[in-house]
C-alpha cells in the first residue's frame, strides 16, 4: 500500500506552529483513500522519516534547538510577551520558560559508541577467559603473552569507564537544568487559547498570534518530556554497561592471580601491593 505521510520538515514545521499536537494520533491514508492508519508522532518520524532508535535523541534535541527559535520570534510579539508574563507572575515565577541548553550530536554518538564497545569488551573477555581455561602454565612465553593481554584488557576497561563516569555526569547536569524548569507555568499555557491573548491585551485581532498557541507550548513542554525521558535511558543503559564493565575488571584481575599464582615473586609484589593500599587508606 501506497501512502501519504509527512515529510520530516513539514511535520516538525506544523508541530511548531501548533497545527498538529504529538500527543494525539496521525492519521496516514494510501495514496488510493482506501486505506488508512493511525500512528504515534514517535512511531511515524521511526517508520517513515529515515529516524533510528539510535538517533531519535539527536533528533529531539534538533527539534527544540529549532523550536527555541521559534518560541523567541513568538515571544518578540508583546501582545504574547506581555500575557506570558502575566502567567508568569499568577505562578510566581519570572525565570526563563525555554529550556535553550542542547546535547550535540557527538556526544549522543559518543553515549551510543559507548553503549556498543561492551559487546567487543564482553567478546575480549571471552577470549581470555577460554585462554585462562587452556592454560597449563607450563609454557611461560605464553604464560606472559597472556598476562600482558589481560593488563591491556584491564587498562581497556579503566579507560572505558572513566568515559563512562564523564558521560554520567554530564548526563545528570543536564537532567538537573532541565529539572529546574518551571513545566508547570508551560503547562498552564498550553491551556491558554488565544482568545485569552486577544482579550488580555484588550485587541480583537493580532494575526502573528498563533490559532492554536496552546499546542505551541503543549508540543513544547511534550518534546521537553520525550528529551527526559531519552536522558533516564541512557542513564539506565550506561549504569548497566558499567557494572558489566566493572565485573570483567574484578574477574580479570583474578583470573590473572589465578595464572601467576605459582610464581612467587609476583605473590609476594601483590601482597606488598594490598599492604601498601591498605595504609594509604588508613592515612586518608
Amino acid at each position: 500500500m501506497s501512502e501519504e505521510f509527512l515529510d520530516l520538515k513539514i511535520l516538525v514545521k506544523e508541530m511548531i506552529e501548533g497545527k498538529i499536537q504529538i500527543n494525539k494520533s496521525l492519521i496516514i491514508t494510501s495514496t488510493d483513500r482506501t486505506k488508512s492508519e493511525e500512528l504515534s508522532f514517535l512511531s511515524h518520524v521511526l517508520k517513515y522519516n529515515n529516524v533510528k532508535k539510535e538517533t531519535m535523541f539527536v533528533f529531539l534535541n534538533e527539534v527544540l534547538d529549532v523550536f527555541n527559535k521559534q518560541m523567541g520570534r513568538l515571544m518578540g510579539n508583546s501582545n504574547i510577551q506581555k500575557y506570558i508574563d502575566n502567567v508568569k507572575n499568577d505562578w510566581d515565577d519570572l525565570s526563563d520558560i525555554l529550556f535553550k541548553e542542547i546535547f550535540s550530536e557527538e556526544q549522543v554518538k559518543l553515549m551510543e559508541s559507548l553503549i556498543e564497545n561492551i559487546n567487543e569488551l564482553c567478546r575480549r573477555f571471552k577470549e581470555i577467559n577460554t585462554s585462562v581455561e587452556s592454560n597449563n602454565v607450563t609454557d611461560i612465553v605464553e604464560e606472559d603473552d597472556l598476562v600482558d593481554r589481560m593488563d591491556t584488557f584491564v587498562k581497556s576497561l579503566e579507560e572505558f569507564n572513566q568515559n563512562i563516569e564523564e558521560m554520567i555526569s554530564e548526563l545528570n547536569r543536564f537532567e538537573g537544568n532541565l529539572n529546574k524548569l518551571n513545566t508547570c507555568l508551560l503547562l498552564d499555557l498550553s491551556m491558554k487559547n488565544k482568545e485569552l491573548y486577544l482579550e488580555f491585551n484588550d485587541i480583537s485581532e493580532d494575526k502573528n498570534i498563533p490559532e492554536n498557541i496552546q499546542n505551541v507550548f503543549l508540543n513544547y513542554l511534550l518534546i521537553l518530556n520525550l528529551i527526559k525521558k531519552q536522558i533516564i535511558y541512557y542513564k539506565k543503559t550506561i549504569k548497566k554497561v558499567s557494572e558489566i564493565a566493572g565485573n570483567m575488571e574484578k574477574h580479570t584481575a583474578s583470573r590473572k592471580i589465578t595464572v601467576k599464582s605459582h610464581d612467587k615473586l609476583y605473590m609476594i609484589q601483590e601482597q606488598e601491593k594490598g599492604i601498601e593500599s591498605y595504609l594509604n587508606n588508613l592515612i586518608d
